[in-house]
């Protein structure tokens, strides 16, 4: 048991980060795009 905690503590926090990428660059593209339709 007590091997197996930092492991899924480490997977935890990769699938967090992996999130929180994936939010950041739809939230990028998702500026992008206001812009885009600002200019037009």
């Amino acid at each position: 048991m007590e091997t197996n905690l930092p492991k899924q503590s480490t997977f935890k926090e990769s699938k967090w980060k992996e999130t929180l990428e994936e939010n950041l660059r739809f939230f990028k593209s998702l500026m992008y795009l206001t812009k885009k339709i600002f200019m037009l």
